[in-house]
């Protein structure tokens, strides 16, 4: 006899409720995965947690623009499409690891040398346990940027059942987050918490979330980019890896106290 039965679909996404053993309890990222699995099985969301989680507590001061000097606008994602930019007095950079490469390592000096990173920094950062991969990516997000760009990948399954991982992994280093509203995943997550930074493409999101040439003349503003960076972390503290962990043990049937 083995108790209650878990799995964990994760992005799975091909995994069909007929392929699930009776019996099985579902473990998705949202309700809108649930439903696929919920006519003869229990569900249960547990969003992923971070990318990494550095032990790290810095925040990044946000300053005004020194006059004349651009916003500098920052994505980085895997196969993500780069968004269309025509505000002035913006400075872009798509980090298209699909194009770099990874780990982040493959791609890391390209862009941090000029900042007076070096191989022998990098590597030590990556085989500290206090620090690791997830580091290097902070220290991205905060030497190359004032904002960055969270966009969604285009596929219809990414769009409505994927995690919202990426989102919260930035907002966790203290950078400002301009989120893109596209497909019922992020939609999903924006709305929930109220998240202000956020911009669309399509007709019926500008109309209700605004447009990234909006949202990009706002962020010249310190103040505006400063509510972003508190909106961001708040968020960030549902989804460290000690609120996750308790809400997965919870899931699994924990009924005790935590002592952490």
């Amino acid at each position: 006899e083995l108790g209650r039965i878990f799995i964990d679909v994760v992005d799975k996404y091909d995994i069909k409720e007929e392929d699930i053993r009776e019996g099985m309890e579902v473990i998705v990222q949202n309700k809108l995965q649930g439903d696929l699995y919920n006519k003869n099985h229990v569900t249960h969301i547990v969003e992923h947690w971070y990318n990494n989680d550095p032990e790290d507590t810095y925040i990044p001061e946000i300053r005004d623009l020194e006059k004349g000097s651009p916003l500098k606008v920052g994505n980085v994602c895997c196969g993500c499409p780069s968004p269309k930019i025509d505000s002035s007095n913006v400075e872009f950079t798509m980090i298209d690891e699909k194009v770099e490469g990874t780990p982040i390592t493959a791609w890391f000096l390209k862009f941090m040398s000029s900042s007076g990173w070096t191989e022998s920094q990098m590597t030590k950062l990556v085989e500290t346990n206090e620090y690791g991969t997830g580091m290097l990516y902070y220290s991205v997000f905060r030497t190359l940027f004032d904002v960055m760009i969270v966009t969604p990948k285009r596929r219809f399954d990414k769009l409505t059942y994927g995690s919202i991982q990426r989102i919260v992994s930035v907002m966790k280093s203290g950078v400002p987050v301009l989120v893109e509203v596209r497909g019922p995943a992020f939609e999903m997550f924006v709305d929930r918490y109220g998240y202000s930074c956020v911009y669309a493409e399509n007709p019926i999101g500008i109309k209700k979330y605004g447009t990234l040439e909006d949202a990009l003349k706002k962020m010249h503003d310190a103040n505006a980019r400063k509510q972003c960076q508190e909106e961001g972390l708040k968020i960030a503290e549902d989804f460290s890896p000690s609120v996750m962990a308790k809400r997965l043990l919870v899931t699994l049937g924990y009924k005790g106290d935590f002592k952490c």
